[in-house]
């Protein structure tokens, strides 16, 4: 029983995470799918909570979290926000957050947001 009821959780959390990650970021599947690493038949199934993510998959649905957090956290408002993701950012050499979101680099974004969140970055 306390079995399923986790299962079940981790397959409501992973459908959030998803709807959320589309929503903050405007990632299609395909490219939230590249962002998890897996592919895009997984992801959907996921979605429709025919299936709880592997343990590494929802180590990176909570980096994608923690990256709406901070984003929200740093910057005054959600456009704000996207805005700073779809820029090249210096300390990523030039490179866009959001381009580093669809290639699943997902911990590169949480450093730098966390380095904006605590002024190292500032």
């Amino acid at each position: 029983m306390a079995v399923e009821i986790v299962e079940r959780l981790e397959r409501e959390a992973a459908r959030k995470t998803i709807e959320g990650a589309r929503e903050s970021f405007g990632l299609n599947y395909v490219e939230l799918a590249s962002a998890l690493d897996v592919n895009r038949r997984t992801l959907l199934r996921y979605r429709k909570q025919t299936t709880a993510p592997s343990p590494s998959v929802r180590e990176r649905m909570e980096k994608l979290r923690e990256i709406v957090h901070l984003l929200d956290e740093v910057f005054e408002s959600r456009e704000a926000g996207l805005d700073w993701l779809c820029r090249p950012v210096p300390v990523l050499r030039g490179r866009r957050p959001i381009d580093l979101l669809r290639r699943g680099e997902l911990e590169q974004v949480v450093s730098v947001l966390a380095g904006l969140y605590s002024g190292a970055h500032a």
